[in-house]
């Protein structure tokens, strides 16, 4: 397994170490990571800086003098500060550290095993050679609503029709183990709290299966602690919203969540049905 060394510029301790719990515990490791404070770098593959804490940004100067060309991974309160394509907003840190690292990482390991650009292009496939028809499915997309009230499974339900996502109601984990293994969901969403098996359990459950660990699930619930977000990240959900749920929030955080397992394609999207609701 390929390990990597992550260098922290104005990482605050509290963040490093919920940080270092979530990376150590994470199920099905794709790569090993090292969390090393700038000061104590000898190498240096990933730089992870807050682009708002006083020292950061002149200890990023300085390692990337020492390491040219490193990708950096910017945090901020609201996601948008820093010259990198990777940005993460404070409150989702610990839910997107270990996937902004795997996404750098595989891209770092699939660049290094790219082909020489030197190498015979493959043989073109003659103009007479018969094209296979490209068949797009067009069946609406569905989410899986998993909440033991009724109230807040209609109501997910009708927000969800309103962007063209229809929804299957599940009042426990049982119920909802039984809907993943007779169809295909676009995204889950998930209460915590449940009776039997609570959110956490039946989440680590779905991102196991190989049939499903590729679904993106949306925790909601009324815990909004460092530790709770750190126990939803362990378990392996996407996106995690507190209770009460403003629908702004909530229609963001869907649709950013079907763009990436649509691989940023918004037009197959439409097609499925899907409705991009004004927000602003």
């Amino acid at each position: 397994m390929a390990g990597f060394s992550i260098v922290m510029c104005g990482i605050s301790a509290k963040d490093a170490r919920m940080m270092e719990i979530v990376i150590s515990r994470a199920p099905n490791m794709k790569f090993t990571y090292q969390l090393v404070q700038a000061a104590n770098a000898s190498q240096c593959d990933v730089v992870l800086a807050d682009a708002q804490a006083p020292t950061a940004l002149s200890e990023l100067e300085t390692l990337r003098a020492r390491f040219p060309g490193k990708p950096a991974v910017f945090i901020s309160d609201d996601g948008t500060r820093g010259d990198s394509p990777y940005k993460i907003a404070r409150r989702s840190l610990l839910l997107q550290i270990l996937r902004t690292l795997d996404d750098i990482s595989s891209r770092t390991m699939n660049a290094s095993l790219a082909q020489p650009a030197s190498e015979p292009a493959a043989a073109a496939v003659p103009a007479s050679a018969p094209v296979a028809p490209q068949i797009q499915a067009m069946e609406p997309l569905q989410a899986l609503i998993v909440d033991d009230s009724l109230t807040v499974r209609t109501q997910l339900a009708s927000a969800l029709e309103r962007i063209g996502v229809k929804g299957v109601l599940a009042e426990d984990g049982k119920q909802a183990l039984e809907a993943v293994q007779l169809r295909r969901f676009e995204i889950i969403l998930l209460d915590v709290v449940m009776p039997g098996m609570d959110g956490y359990a039946l989440c680590r459950q779905i991102k196991s299966a190989p049939t499903t660990r590729g679904t993106p699930v949306l925790m909601l619930t009324s815990r909004s602690s460092p530790f709770d977000r750190a126990r939803g990240a362990l378990a392996g959900c996407d996106t995690y919203l507190t209770k009460p749920i403003d629908l702004k929030s909530f229609y963001r955080a869907v649709d950013k969540v079907l763009l990436k397992n649509f691989k940023e394609d918004r037009k197959l999207m439409v097609d499925r049905g899907y409705r991009l609701l004004a927000l602003n």
